[in-house]
């Protein structure tokens, strides 16, 4: 593992997922070194590395999970996806005991969304939703410029609106979720083969089953949206994540979708993420920040 280079004042972002972590440092608002490691396997192991990325000048850092978690005392609450048992790991001590700085625990998708909304494709707007694909379907909302957080940093979870009450079972214990649908191996189920990239090749190849379980995703996707459009009034909508390369494919459905209840929730601009992979590293960086 190559060691971060920093200088007095940087912070240390990193997202935890369930296969990689990726990792950024920020000097002000600008990325002055960033890299991406396999996930150790548990949350103790993963300390260790965090420390070790953090670079002797390191002022804070934030920490990513893709979960619930406690921001006030920095625990994991239920992060299914990361190797390991992080239910209840007190990981925001556990890491300021081993660098002596500052941290602040965070959901992976509120820090995408922060990102996305100061320094990314909502820059400049105040009311906005975020929805993050992967192998979840992670979502935040954003109003009068400031992310919702909640005692479990969980608000704006569009992945987990129910879209068909009949429809497979999600890992959320609900039955029909956006994420069964929009989530890749939700999409990859649905095609028979996989990865998410390839349905998504084989739909620009005019394999028409691809075509329609993206279409599909792009149907669930627009109801959740519309639903938290509707109860949060927000205007526009940001679309991040791995499998949102398929956004295309999605998106003629998707904006049916939220065309087709344009009376309640009016017009509601529909804009791809352009901070990419490191968003959320990005956006814990700027938590961590705040933290210090």
């Amino acid at each position: 593992m190559t060691r971060p280079t920093g200088r007095a004042g940087t912070r240390l972002g990193v997202d935890v997922g369930g296969t990689d972590t990726k990792w950024v440092l920020l000097d002000g608002d600008t990325v002055v070194d960033s890299g991406t490691v396999a996930t150790p396997p548990g949350p103790d192991e993963t300390m260790k590395l965090v420390a070790a990325l953090a670079a002797p000048h390191v002022e804070s850092i934030g920490m990513g999970l893709p979960g619930h978690v406690d921001r006030d005392t920095g625990t994991a609450l239920f992060v299914p996806n990361p190797p390991g048992d992080w239910d209840g790991y007190p990981a925001g001590p556990r890491l300021s005991a081993l660098t002596g700085v500052p941290v602040a625990v965070v959901n992976d998708a509120r820090a995408f969304a922060l990102a996305e909304l100061l320094l990314g494709a909502a820059r400049g707007l105040s009311d906005v939703l975020f929805a993050v694909l992967g192998t979840g379907v992670g979502g935040a909302v954003a109003l009068r410029g400031e992310i919702l957080v909640g005692p479990r940093d969980n608000v704006g979870e569009v992945g987990h609106v129910t879209v068909d009450p009949w429809g497979s079972p999600c890992c959320c214990g609900n039955r029909g979720c956006v994420e069964t649908l929009a989530g890749g191996p939700g999409i990859v189920r649905a095609f028979g083969a996989g990865p998410a990239s390839a349905v998504a090749a084989a739909a620009r190849a005019g394999d028409e089953r691809a075509v329609s379980v993206l279409a599909k995703a792009g149907w669930a996707l627009g109801i959740a949206l519309g639903d938290a459009a509707s109860l949060f009034g927000a205007r526009a909508v940001v679309v991040g994540g791995g499998v949102s390369g398929a956004l295309d494919l999605m998106g003629a459905a998707l904006r049916e979708e939220l065309g087709r209840r344009r009376a309640l929730i009016g017009d509601i601009a529909v804009l791809p993420a352009v901070l990419g992979p490191r968003a959320g590293a990005i956006g814990a960086a700027l938590y961590g920040g705040r933290s210090g």
